[in-house]
């Protein structure tokens, strides 16, 4: 009998100890609103003294310039954080935003960003030639903050047609595959990825890609895994290579087990 009652008193005790556990994080909670309510009401304001970003490619000072927060005093509790977070979202860089007050005097900024997988040319009738980046879901935008480096890696894209939309332009289809053959090529064979100059949708769902040995390289639209192809691709260069080929015009990665070589052009001696 004496152990059911002490069972069942330490049961009672648990219980009653995840109660007072809750109801002191419940009442630091209601005192943390309370107090900012209570400042608010009484005019007082509590000043940013510092502002935290985490983004990158975005500069600082563009973000800052962009939400209207430099060059002027910023009042921690007036600010309008889901508005300045729908405002940076809005920008087509910007995948996901958290904006946050960090008590007594800090703003915290995080910008999670679109990464780039190709570039396009555009014209524009102020600006004149623009490049603009293209990330896998098919958004186009212009890109900032990037190092000059990275843009000159990424592939053009070709066979594609631009169309104006509210705020940008509107998404491009079969940007999925082809962002996932760039990136498996970069990981099995970054020596292709590296002579790779175009990437064209003009025969989609076929993905046509234009380097400086292979003219042309016919891909086969595949979702999710294009390894066999990068492989088979790999295979045929070395080996046009190791036998003084000095370019080849096309291979036809669609046609199985056919020959997929085509107008092979021998290089002189």
């Amino acid at each position: 009998f004496k152990s059911i009652l002490l069972s069942r008193c330490r049961a009672v005790g648990a219980i009653v100890g995840a109660f007072l556990i809750l109801a002191a994080a419940l009442k630091l909670f209601v005192m943390n609103e309370d107090l900012s309510v209570s400042l608010s009401k009484a005019g007082r304001a509590l000043p940013v003294k510092a502002i935290l970003l985490e983004s990158d490619a975005l500069p600082r000072d563009w973000v800052l310039e962009y939400l209207d927060l430099s060059d002027r005093e910023l009042d921690l509790l007036g600010l309008d954080i889901g508005q300045l977070k729908t405002k940076l979202e809005s920008h087509p860089q910007a995948l996901s935003v958290e904006i946050a007050r960090q008590l007594p005097d800090t703003l915290f900024i995080s910008v999670n960003e679109r990464e780039p997988v190709a570039k396009v040319l555009a014209e524009d009738a102020r600006r004149g030639r623009l490049t603009l980046l293209v990330d896998r879901y098919g958004i186009v935008y212009e890109g900032i903050g990037y190092g000059a480096k990275q843009i000159k890696s990424l592939p053009y894209l070709d066979g594609i047609r631009l169309r104006q939309a509210e705020g940008g332009f509107e998404p491009l289809i079969g940007m999925e595959p082809v962002a996932n053959l760039l990136s498996q090529t970069r990981e099995v064979a970054p020596h292709l990825y590296q002579s790779w100059k175009v990437v064209s949708l003009a025969e989609y769902p076929r993905l046509i890609v234009k380097s400086g040995f292979v003219r042309e390289v016919v891909f086969e639209k595949d979702k999710s895994d294009f390894r066999r192809q990068i492989s088979r691709l790999d295979y045929i260069v070395d080996y046009y290579k190791s036998h003084a080929y000095s370019k080849v015009a096309k291979v036809d990665l669609t046609m199985n087990s056919q020959v997929p070589v085509e107008q092979t052009l021998v290089a002189r001696r």
